[in-house]
């Protein structure tokens, strides 16, 4: 699991690209990936989702990407 520093600094980079509400993430199957999902609409409205990704990529120390809500991804869980 990821120290409180970087669930904060995670949460922020989500709300400077214009998303503040709660941080989901697909099953984890592999522990060097981790993808943050959304809902289709918010996706959409995302400010620079590639710069969001590298951010969060360096701050999780694994390869991050940001993904729209899907039933493909399975039920998606709390970041923690």
């Amino acid at each position: 699991m990821f120290n409180i520093g970087q669930q904060s600094a995670v949460t922020a980079a989500f709300r400077l690209a214009g998303y503040e509400g709660d941080l989901e993430v697909a099953p984890i199957a592999d522990e060097t990936e981790r993808a943050f999902l959304v809902d289709p609409e918010v996706y959409g409205r995302l400010r620079d989702r590639r710069a969001l990704e590298q951010v969060l990529t360096q701050l999780l120390g694994r390869k991050v990407w940001v993904a729209e809500r899907s039933p493909q991804w399975g039920e998606p869980i709390p970041f923690e």
